[in-house]
């Protein structure tokens, strides 16, 4: 990104049919650097109902032409955005850290995964698959080919202000849809950056719009306006299940949230497990739906585990996210800062501390909040059961196997979970009896590749899976065709 491009987005500006454009209303929500709350990186507009009204008729607009371009020739499209992302990885991982407060090692492997996103999906212009089965009558062929859903809303959160609104655009953009896309307030400028780089790489106007502003304005209109017929959202349960609810007649996808276990039995690699688990719970303050909140934990070796838990955690290096050795960068946000405060209390009552954690200095010096270990939890407590999306880790003691799976399994989520062992038997085991989507076996829960389905079970996810192959199947609807010669 060349240096202009990034001062233009310290105005997150609403992207409507090819133009950036205010609010109606003039209003703007500041943008703020979590890791120095009196720095203001920029405005976004606090949009209303009519200005998504706008966006969602131009992409209607935009959607025959779009629809009618060859697969081949949006991929080429695809492919130019990702060859812009490559070319701008400091600056975009840099926008990323200021923003979201995202570390600048983890925050360039996220601009990679985009880049990666787009290229993957561009290639399947080429490919886009269909079917041609034999038919039973004489004379009759069938052809089974894919078409767009038509108009679709994104809804993204900011914990992955690139690598989520990339891996919804990009299946939808090759499917031949049309795009409108609200993003989290405090992943607005990383958006502006991204829609700004795919309208530079070629892509026609009104193809892909963007609006800001509250759920309860941009996103009701998302949800309920009938030219949308497609609907993504990324973020909490509460919320996903609401517009469960309310989405009459759409195709809908929500990926929700996560409490997600990591079993440790007795023949288990235990510093290689801890290892693991550490960064699955703490990377990034743990701030991901991933990430590993429960540690269940055979009692033969419970102890040791604690002591080998506690001795990764404490390497952990907390602070500046521009630092490139620092895993826990701040929290996004003062109401995130205090929502994990208030939940380490709770966990501090319901456990035995090993390690304390918590806020590292005043709120005015930044959002940053130490790992905390939270040992002898009661699997039925408030911080077993309850998402803290933060750098909190209940540590749980089973008595065996089986009552490990039991604990995995005894919650609402159904995301992804893990299992350190040695042993094929636990491993396949757990894989066929874990209520999850997503299953990793000694490896960290956090960081599934982009080719493969990506979502969960439960009140995790609904609506089929994103990511890989799977993410054509949520974007794109089956028309057959039967054909008779006379």
């Amino acid at each position: 990104m060349e240096e202009n491009v990034i001062e233009s987005q310290t105005e997150a500006l609403n992207f409507i049919g090819g133009e950036w454009v205010p609010a109606d209303s003039g209003e703007t929500s500041e943008v703020v650097n979590p890791s120095n709350p009196s720095e203001i990186l920029g405005t976004t507009p606090r949009s209303d109902r009519a200005e998504t009204e706008r966006a969602i008729e131009a992409a209607t607009k935009a959607l025959p032409d779009w629809k009618a371009t060859l697969p081949a020739s949006r991929g080429a499209i695809l492919m130019e955005a990702a060859n812009i992302i490559e070319s701008r990885e400091d600056e975009l991982a840099t926008l990323m850290a200021r923003e979201a407060g995202k570390p600048m090692k983890e925050a360039r492997m996220e601009v990679g995964r985009a880049a990666s996103i787009f290229r993957y999906y561009g290639s399947e212009g080429w490919r886009l698959d269909g079917i041609n089965p034999p038919s039973a009558r004489p004379g009759v062929t069938h052809a089974s080919m894919r078409e767009p859903l038509g108009v679709v809303g994104l809804i993204t959160p900011w914990n992955f202000p690139l690598a989520i609104p990339s891996w919804k655009m990009a299946p939808a953009l090759i499917c031949g849809n049309t795009i409108v896309i609200k993003p989290a307030a405090n992943a607005s400028l990383n958006a502006a950056a991204l829609v700004g780089i795919l309208s530079e790489a070629g892509l026609p106007d009104g193809v892909v719009n963007m609006v800001t502003g509250p759920g309860s304005t941009v996103g009701d209109a998302l949800v309920t306006d009938p030219r949308v017929k497609g609907l993504s959202f990324t973020g909490s349960t509460a919320t996903g299940l609401g517009i469960q609810e309310r989405a009459i007649g759409k195709k809908v996808q929500l990926e929700m949230g996560g409490k997600n276990p990591f079993v440790v039995m007795e023949d288990a690699d235990l510093a290689d497990a801890a290892a693991k688990i550490s960064f699955s719970a703490f990377g990034f303050a743990g701030e991901k739906c991933t990430a590993a909140s429960r540690a269940i934990v055979v009692e033969e070796v419970y102890d040791e585990f604690i002591g080998e838990l506690k001795s990764a955690t404490e390497a952990i290096k907390v602070g500046d996210p521009m630092d490139e050795d620092v895993a826990v960068g701040p929290v996004v946000n003062k109401d995130q800062y205090e929502s994990i405060l208030a939940a380490l209390e709770t966990a501090k009552g319901e456990g035995r501390v090993v390690i304390e954690g918590g806020a590292t200095g005043s709120e005015d010096e930044g959002y940053f909040i130490a790992p905390a270990i939270i040992a002898d939890v009661d699997n039925r407590s408030e911080t077993a059961q309850e998402e803290i999306f933060g750098p909190v880790l209940a540590v749980i003691k089973a008595r065996d196997f089986d009552h490990a799976v039991e604990l995995a399994n005894d919650t609402r989520y159904g995301l992804t979970a893990g299992i350190a062992t040695k042993s094929l038997r636990y491993a396949y085991e757990f894989m066929a009896r874990s209520e999850t989507g997503l299953v990793n076996v000694n490896l960290p829960t956090a960081g599934l590749e982009f080719q493969v389905p990506f979502g969960g079970n439960k009140e995790s996810g609904v609506g089929g899976r994103e990511q890989g192959p799977a993410a054509l199947d949520f974007y794109s609807a089956w028309k057959t065709v039967s054909v008779m010669p006379l």
